[in-house]
């Protein structure tokens, strides 16, 4: 290996960066495992029971958009 570039701020910074990404891509696919082979864990299904759930806001823009399409075919009827 070049000692020149061994010794470098580009080669650290290479080897940093990409060290990083390792860790992060690790701690992904661990969080992936984790909830792959604890699917029934109260953390993972609180967060799916949040999310199938409406807020009132939501609703009531449903709402509107129900009428709203409601509307448009009557219309397209007439």
């Amino acid at each position: 290996m070049v000692p020149i570039f061994a010794t470098s701020t580009q080669s650290n910074l290479l080897i940093y960066v990409g060290g990083g990404g390792f860790v992060l891509l690790g701690a992904f696919y661990f969080g992936r495992l984790v909830t792959f082979f604890f699917p029934n864990n109260p953390l993972i299904k609180n967060g799916k029971k949040e999310k199938e759930e409406l807020t009132p806001k939501q609703k009531e823009f449903v709402e509107f958009l129900e009428k709203a399409s409601n509307q448009s075919n009557e219309n397209n009827d007439a």
